[in-house]
């Protein structure tokens, strides 16, 4: 997922510190066709206290061959990483925890695998037991305000780990959600309240759009919550300000990815 840009969203929950580590892959699972599972452990999961149910991180990948540089410093994680020397400058790109056992100091990953077109897709395939990588914590986006009663949430395959950790933390508001995925199997950890669509070959929100247009939603619809490919998400956050008056302010929005271009 991208780093979400506070300004031009709701409300949400930031770190003002942010700790970077290097974690060890314990494990790796294909979950659905898409969905590759990561374990990571280290020390500082431990203590881990997620801000919120969507709580992500900033993973620094490193280059193939090549053992993993960490910057000196975790706050201005960009800056920090151009200083260094390219041949060590590892990949940064964002994900969101799925699971967090902190009695066994791990953590889950899911990624989205679509061959090598990406660092992230690349380095989940080829994840072995002992690989290692940096950590980056950073925050969780979803703030549900204290006096809503209804809440839409809006996802793709790459919003699924953190749509099912916010449903599983069992907000007390009328809630919908709905989910586009390339495969229906690849919905996975999900209740059976979500409205699930499968996109097939189609471009991103072909298939989720014209559900959501028909949807029966809550009125009025107190919060909103729309991460996945950025275009799905314009056209879905268009939709909830236009036709279903939602205030801006009650959107919390972020394009985890672009089509054509590797998720950063």
């Amino acid at each position: 997922m991208a780093e979400p840009d506070a300004p031009r969203r709701a409300a949400r929950n930031l770190r003002t510190e942010h700790r970077l580590y290097r974690a060890t892959v314990s494990g790796a699972e294909q979950v659905s066709p898409h969905l590759r599972r990561i374990t990571l452990v280290a020390p500082e999961f431990a203590d881990l206290d997620p801000l919120g149910p969507d709580e992500f991180f900033g993973l620094l990948l490193p280059a193939a061959g090549r053992p993993l540089t960490l910057p000196c410093s975790g706050d201005d994680i960009r800056s920090a990483l151009a200083g260094l020397s390219e041949p060590d400058r590892p990949a940064l790109r964002w994900y969101t925890l799925r699971r967090h056992r902190p009695a066994e100091s791990a953590v889950d990953i899911d990624f989205v695998v679509h061959g090598d077109e990406g660092p992230g897709s690349r380095w989940a395939l080829d994840a072995r037991a002992g690989d290692v990588i940096g950590v980056r914590e950073s925050g969780a986006p979803y703030l549900l305000p204290p006096d809503a009663r209804s809440q839409v949430l809006i996802g793709d395959e790459t919003a699924l780990p953190a749509l099912a950790r916010i449903l599983e933390s069992a907000p007390a508001v009328g809630t919908v959600a709905l989910v586009e995925v390339p495969d229906l199997d690849d919905a996975v950890d999900l209740t059976d309240g979500p409205i699930r669509v499968a996109r097939g070959g189609q471009a991103p929100g072909a298939a989720l759009i014209p559900v959501l247009e028909d949807a029966a939603l809550p009125d009025p619809i107190d919060y909103a919550w729309v991460c996945g490919e950025a275009d799905l998400v314009r056209r879905a956050r268009r939709h909830l300000v236009e036709e279903r008056g939602v205030p801006k302010e009650r959107i919390m929005f972020s394009g985890y990815w672009r089509l054509g271009q590797a998720r950063g």
